[in-house]
């Protein structure tokens, strides 16, 4: 719902500066601390509470200085366990969040549960810690070199001030073998993410900083029926004051999230997006998501999406990202977010599906996944990985998880060069999976240890990077509840490996759930396109000189063979694949910020 910023100086101009950068993410509110060593600022998008309640930092209390920027959804269990509250504040979850701290202090993070960053500062002791959610929904990044520490929401604020912008050679290998940034890591070499489930500590004495795991207590948090869980799920992402919209997709995830919000009264406008001058295949989620916004009764909009206006947000969609990005729905998503959003229908906060998918089994590869654990018991590892490279022209170990998993979500088209491909990708996922054991203990089943992957290595540094700041860049908050940590941990607990996937559908234990409840065109439908954008239809002339033109100036260095992606962009009049959006995307961003890359 915010922006924070902060950074180990007293500066209030640079600090009023890195607020202007992130004003698009709270334009409501620039709030500032300072003392002798430390500056903090908050950009404020008020939604539980008046804007005047809202202001941070929050510092009732002299000793802590809070910055929150997210929603902590478990507020009505966190104030049973609090006394001495004003019950006129008590529906703003800043203000219930300060006096968790006050009671635990550092401990507050193991009673807290949301999506959200923070920033929380002790005066007294003169350290500051930054904590990130576990399912990683918001961002934070970090830059550190010698006695210089600054944090933001974003990119853009630290870029502000004078610092070292040496590329990171573990960013460009990931964004070059996955088509995103995974981990800590960022295209610099010294600005770093804040992983999900992680805190970071800066002590203003030593000036050393450090980084560890918390875990939040979840057991016992939802109800023990499925029909108590998803209204407490639901009745916990719809605390806002401003208008709540639901981004339907005509896939079960985001239909479910409508049936539980009417079943609980609530009143929600519903969006879809539509494309023109494709395929009709392309709309199929825009047929379902109108028919049922029709049996429901909603105010839907269907926003349009052309080759034009897609062209026309190219460039803006990427940039707002600020890190490298395959994804080809980008300009798409920037268009429907600028409809919905603070210059459009004014909507605060929008729902999405976002999750389900990595809770229940939705990926077509998870039971080809689940195949290769039967395969590979019955051949013996050796034998199965020699057949299995030689027909794909890999060279995969499928005994081990992460590269079970990579072998579906690797690019193949390379243009990495000698220093950056001598990078092994599954030793760098193997350094980023650490926290997996702590997060969620040990459960060795094939299919959910790949949704497991997708959770801690996709989700944070791609769906929800870009999620975050293309509706953060319109002053919207977009939450996903079925990506809600101790919801994760609900549904882990309950289900088996029997309720996914098998050769027929997906989901399973989901669509049996709902059946019945949900129509039958929703809960008995197995294609989906999730919003892809029909770029292989719209491919033409004005795309290939777009494309071009990204590049223009990029010449083969150290870490890309540019001519490699103009060869392959100028060779043919189809669409090259989604691997050159990852390419023209490190373009962008290498203009904009202007390294060699």
């Amino acid at each position: 719902m915010c922006g924070i910023n902060g950074f180990s100086q007293n500066n209030p101009d640079r600090l009023v500066m890195m607020n202007e950068a992130t004003k698009h993410r709270g334009p409501d509110f620039s709030g500032t601390y300072f003392d002798d060593s430390l500056s903090l600022g908050h950009c404020l998008l008020s939604i539980r509470d008046s804007e005047e309640r809202s202001h941070q930092p929050y510092m009732p209390n002299p000793e802590w200085v809070l910055l929150l920027n997210g929603q902590i959804y478990n507020t009505r269990q966190l104030k049973e366990e609090l006394t001495g509250l004003d019950q006129t504040k008590s529906d703003l979850d800043t203000y219930v969040l300060y006096k968790t701290i006050e009671k635990y202090g550092w401990n507050f993070i193991y009673k807290i549960h949301g999506m959200f960053t923070i920033a929380l500062y002790n005066s007294r002791e003169k350290k500051l810690r930054l904590y990130r959610d576990p399912s990683g929904q918001k961002n934070l990044y970090y830059y550190q070199k010698g006695d210089t520490f600054i944090f933001s929401s974003e990119i853009k604020s630290i870029l502000i001030h004078d610092i070292d912008k040496t590329v990171s050679k573990e960013g460009v290998a990931l964004a070059t073998a996955l088509g995103y940034v995974a981990g800590p890591y960022t295209l610099f070499k010294h600005i770093r993410k804040i992983e999900p489930s992680q805190y970071l500590s800066w002590d203003s004495a030593s000036k050393l900083v450090s980084v560890a795991y918390f875990k939040s207590e979840a057991n016992q948090y939802f109800p023990e029926s499925w029909e108590g869980a998803f209204k407490q799920l639901t009745l916990e992402h719809l605390q806002s004051k401003q208008k709540v919209a639901i981004n339907l997709s005509g896939g079960l995830d985001s239909s479910l999230l409508l049936h539980e919000a009417r079943q609980a009264g609530y009143e929600v406008s519903t969006y879809t997006t539509r494309f023109d001058g494709g395929d009709k295949k392309y709309n199929l989620d825009a047929d379902l998501a109108q028919r049922l916004a029709k049996d429901y009764g909603t105010r839907h909009q269907e926003i349009l999406v052309t080759k034009k206006t897609y062209i026309e947000n190219f460039i803006k969609a990427y940039e707002t990202i600020e890190e490298p990005n395959f994804n080809i729905s980008l300009p798409a998503y920037l268009q429907t977010a600028s409809v919905e959003g603070a210059r459009g229908d004014k909507n605060r906060v929008v729902i999405s599906g976002n999750g389900g998918d990595e809770i229940f089994g939705g990926y077509p590869h998870y039971e080809q996944i689940r195949k290769i654990e039967k395969q590979i018991k019955w051949l013996t590892p050796w034998l199965f990985n020699l057949i299995k490279n030689y027909r794909n022209n890999t060279d995969y170990d499928f005994r081990d998880m992460n590269e079970r998993w990579l072998f579906f979500r690797e690019f193949r088209f390379k243009t990495a060069m000698p220093e950056i491909s001598k990078y092994a990708i599954p030793e760098l996922l193997g350094q980023i999976t650490q926290g997996l054991v702590d997060m969620y203990g040990v459960n060795h089943e094939a299919v959910y240890q790949a949704m497991l992957r997708e959770r801690f290595i996709w989700m944070p540094a791609e769906n929800f990077i870009q999620t975050d700041k293309i509706y953060m860049s319109q002053s919207a908050e977009l939450r996903s509840p079925l990506s809600y940590h101790p919801f994760r941990l609900y549904c882990d607990k309950k289900l088996t490996k029997e309720d996914y996937t098998d050769k027929n559908s997906n989901k399973l234990f989901l669509r049996n759930l709902y059946e019945g409840r949900l129509p039958e065109y929703i809960t008995g439908r197995k294609d989906k396109t999730g919003w892809r954008s029909p770029i292989t239809d719209w491919y033409d002339g004005s795309f290939k000189k777009l494309f071009l033109e990204i590049i223009s100036d990029r010449k083969s260095n150290e870490y890309i063979d540019w001519e490699k992606v103009r060869h392959c962009i100028e060779s043919g009049d189809t669409w090259p694949g989604k691997h050159i959006h990852l390419y023209l995307s490190l373009a962008i961003l290498a203009r904009k910020y202007n390294i060699n890359l």
